[in-house]
């Protein structure tokens, strides 16, 4: 056995999404969002169930912090809903959402513990999504707008800011896949979507920097590892496109300050309404960043596949492992993202915003939930982190996902991420032999392993 030890000061965390897991969805003033909307038609979401109430962080933060306390865990990621803050999307803020967040950060203040505050996971106003939602260019104001709010409000209890979660989710699975919110399916309005996001995601930094000085903000983009599934010409082709689609159509605009040509070129050729790029947006989109967020969990193999319009490229299974959702275990694939951001994007400070597994989670004749498939995994990844910060990678934070179990999106409470069991109907939690074990992480700034 060998002792992996982390660097001084290397921050240790766990994340948390306010759709996932606060409810109240429409209590004190809550506007609906596109994901209450979405969770209430019938057939869109596992079993019919819905983030109405999930695991009632709005009622018991104050629990859950505690318990949050107990594990030794001082950097907590959270996400704000919007539509508590501006029912409609604009217009008139609600004080008892104000309120609410004040008093969360209050709470997370007692015990030491230091927020990570995301402005945007997923739950756009209803409201908004009326008007055109994020294929609206007004919408990218309406955020800046919001964002203004929350560091006026906010920004002497918050000092590390992240604008968007997963865009390319937002954007694309969204508006074009239509398997999550707001659950349409053409592929020119998820363009559109991802441009004014990256657009609203500027604003939103430069406003940071200009109000906050002292402040950090990024962005959190579940990045690929995008790898040919054979050796095929044509495969590694797939691969490439898929990359392009994936992932350089976020890095570029941000980093390099343009969209990557070769994706322009390809949409031109398949007939996708292009957003109207204009010079004065690429300068807004690539704002100073203080640090990228990434958030892990699988890669991805391609083949090549011209019904998979306009990219070209299909997702397959090569093999590895799977966990409970399917998604295979990789954990080089890691190594070979971060390597991968420096050497085209520079020496930037990143930040793992999310990285966990979903696993077959039951509480046993003792009261326990063992979990060693999910310590195997963050273990595996974990040493692979730590490989890539020795090779000069410049790492600065692991926020394990999530906190607690809850609704999983379209999947609802099927799918167990959290290091934390909760019973929904009881709302009982119970620390997992995971959340145990990544408290001695924390605790340690390292672990022993035979790897």
């Amino acid at each position: 056995m060998k002792k992996i030890t982390f660097p001084e000061n290397f921050i240790w965390g766990i994340g948390n999404g306010a759709y996932q897991s606060e409810g109240a969805w429409n209590e004190d003033g809550k506007g609906e969002s596109i994901w209450d909307r979405y969770g209430h038609i019938p057939g869109n979401v596992w079993n019919g169930e819905n983030g109405d109430v999930t695991t009632d962080f709005y009622h018991r933060y104050k629990e859950d912090i505690a318990l949050l306390a107990s594990l030794g865990i001082r950097h907590f990621r959270m996400s704000i809903a919007w539509t508590r803050i501006l029912p409609d999307g604009r217009g008139a803020v609600n004080p008892k959402g104000i309120a609410f967040y004040h008093n969360v950060f209050a709470e997370l203040e007692k015990y030491g513990i230091e927020p990570m505050v995301t402005l945007y996971m997923w739950d756009l106003p209803q409201k908004l999504q009326d008007a055109g939602g994020w294929a609206n260019r007004e919408t990218a104001d309406c955020f800046a707008q919001y964002a203004r709010i929350l560091f006026q409000e906010y920004g002497k209890e918050v000092s590390t800011w992240v604008t968007f979660d997963e865009p390319f989710c937002c954007a694309f699975i969204g508006n074009y896949l239509g398997t999550y919110a707001p659950g349409l399916r053409d592929f020119s309005t998820a363009l559109q979507a991802s441009y004014h996001m990256l657009l609203a995601h500027g604003k939103a930094a430069r406003a940071c920097h200009e109000m906050l000085p002292g402040a950090k903000i990024g962005i959190a983009l579940n990045l690929s590892d995008c790898k040919p599934a054979t050796a095929r010409p044509e495969d590694a082709g797939a691969a490439r496109r898929a990359d392009g689609y994936r992932n350089r159509w976020f890095l570029d605009p941000l980093y390099k300050g343009y969209f990557p040509e070769d994706m322009l070129r390809l949409y031109r050729e398949k007939g996708v309404a292009l957003p109207e790029i204009r010079e004065e947006d690429l300068e807004i989109m690539s704002e100073r960043q203080d640090f990228l967020g990434l958030n892990y969990y699988s890669p991805h193999f391609f083949v090549s596949d011209e019904k998979n319009w306009p990219v070209g490229a299909a997702s397959v299974k090569v093999g590895h492992p799977v966990n409970d959702i399917g998604w295979e275990i990789v954990p080089e694939a890691l190594g070979n993202i971060l390597r991968r951001v420096k050497e085209d994007y520079g020496d930037i400070e990143i930040q793992i915003t999310e990285n966990g597994s979903c696993q077959t989670d039951l509480v046993n004749r003792e009261h326990r939930v063992v979990d060693d498939g999910r310590i195997d995994y963050m273990h595996r990844h974990l040493a692979v982190l730590r490989e890539a910060i020795g090779s000069g990678v410049r790492v600065t934070a692991y926020y394990a996902f999530c906190f607690t179990d809850n609704v999983e999106w379209a999947l609802g409470f099927s799918k167990r991420f959290g290091l934390v069991y909760v019973d929904f109907g009881t709302q009982e939690r119970i620390v997992k032999d995971s959340g145990r074990w990544y408290a001695g992480v924390a605790a340690e700034n390292g672990f022993e392993t035979a790897l």
